[in-house]
């Protein structure tokens, strides 16, 4: 068998929104898998002016709503990518 991969064309734009992920929780039902991504954050108030200890909250950024079929090809792409740390 000849299997040609096909090149996607991806647009990526400018104003896409970009967050440092700290954190998450999963569920899942049958038909899909859901992430909540989460960022750890200082929690803004005027404590710390007051010589209070500083709280930390943490904030959900995204909801990630996928197909077990996603979550696969996902998982595959983050074991390539983390296979370069561990080979390092």
């Amino acid at each position: 068998m000849n299997e040609e991969k096909k090149e996607l064309n991806l647009f990526i734009p400018e104003d896409l929104a970009e967050y440092y992920i700290t954190g998450g929780a999963i569920a899942s039902s049958p038909f899909d898998i859901r992430l909540i991504l989460f960022k750890d954050e200082i929690e803004k108030n005027n404590d710390i002016l007051n010589g209070h200890n500083v709280g930390m909250i943490r904030t959900a950024k995204t909801e990630i709503i996928i197909s077990p079929v996603v979550a696969k090809q996902l998982r595959d792409l983050l074991d390539k990518e983390l296979q370069k740390y561990e080979d390092d």
